[in-house]
């Protein structure tokens, strides 16, 4: 496999075999599992101890964990990519998970890597991608009222607009029919990230004390760089909102994946508002471009500037769209 698998658990480890393992048709013993720890009790370490004993393909890769970390969806991928140099593996890509999700086609694994292998274009244009990301795991891979849900967005317009409301969901179905189209930002919750290019190009903002918002940060790092984010629809992916896990004992923090600063960083990274409840956001970025903004030589070559100019009724953009 020319990827990694990562995870960024906190006191969830129940979720492996309980969750994982027990309804995700793959076979995980195929691949590389990464898991970096934020900072779990004693009692959660040690069941990470034991997970590593018992599937060999499991690596705990930061084992000397003594605090939380900042911004960690972020500070795992770079530890992860950290690993991997130390290690000499030779993957060019990092697929991270979030802890309630896995892949939802048996051949999920095969598909992906595939998809690596035969788009070369991938590895010097493309920094991050993602799935079909399905919310309801009774209907499977199927179309179902707002799933599957394919990216986030901000800037294209209609995209804040129902039934959208800044997602990349209901859409018409010639986006579900395409090999790939270009999204502003890949559903966070499930993205395959490009080791080259995350060197490259992202700066870790540690002011973000918490996960939310940072690969959102991310993918607009990547866009201001002139780099695409992009959806591959044909490969699933089962997000779960309660439907499984709810069986399952868990220490729950629900401050784990929210914090009181993340939008304040993003407005003042990047001079708008996230979210399609801010009416003024067009406007705000449009402010951005003119020649009086601190953040205009921010966007003067930037994808974000001529996402902008497309509307989700354009139909699927691939990256030679962008290139004409």
């Amino acid at each position: 496999m020319n990827f990694v698998v990562l995870y960024c658990n906190k006191n969830q480890y129940e979720m492996f075999e309980e969750f994982f393992f027990k309804y995700s048709p793959v076979n995980f013993s195929d691949v590389d599992i990464m898991v970096f720890d934020d900072n779990s009790s004693l009692e959660q370490k040690e069941k990470l101890k034991n997970l590593c004993k018992r599937y060999e393909n499991i690596t705990w890769i930061n084992p000397d964990v003594c605090e939380d970390s900042k911004a960690p969806n972020l500070t795992c991928v770079k530890t992860c990519d950290e690993y991997l140099k130390k290690n000499n593996i030779d993957k060019k890509w990092i697929l991270f998970f979030e802890n309630d999700v896995f892949p939802f086609q048996e051949d999920f694994w095969q598909k992906l890597n595939t998809k690596i292998i035969n788009n070369k274009f991938l590895e010097n244009k493309v920094g991050s991608f993602g799935f079909s990301s399905y919310q309801d795991f009774k209907s499977g891979v199927n179309r179902n009222g707002g799933s599957p849900l394919m990216g986030r967005g901000n800037l294209v317009n209609e995209i804040l607009n129902q039934p959208h409301s800044g997602w990349y969901k209901n859409l018409p179905d010639e986006y579900y029919e395409s090999e790939y189209f270009v999204v502003e930002g890949v559903n966070w919750q499930s993205i395959c990230i490009n080791r080259k290019l995350f060197n490259e190009c992202i700066d870790i903002d540690n002011r973000y004390d918490n996960r939310l918002l940072n690969f959102d940060d991310m993918s607009h790092q990547f866009l201001s760089k002139g780099f695409f984010n992009i959806v591959f629809p044909s490969l699933a992916i089962y997000h779960d909102s309660g439907e499984l896990k709810q069986n399952i004992k868990l220490m729950i923090d629900n401050n784990y994946s929210r914090s009181n600063n993340s939008h304040s960083i993003f407005t003042d990274r990047w001079g708008w508002s996230w979210g399609y409840r801010n009416l003024l956001l067009r406007e705000q970025f449009k402010s951005n471009l003119s020649f009086w903004s601190d953040k205009k030589d921010l966007y003067e070559n930037s994808m974000q500037k001529k996402l902008f100019e497309t509307k989700i009724s354009d139909g699927p953009k691939t990256i030679e769209d962008f290139n004409e």
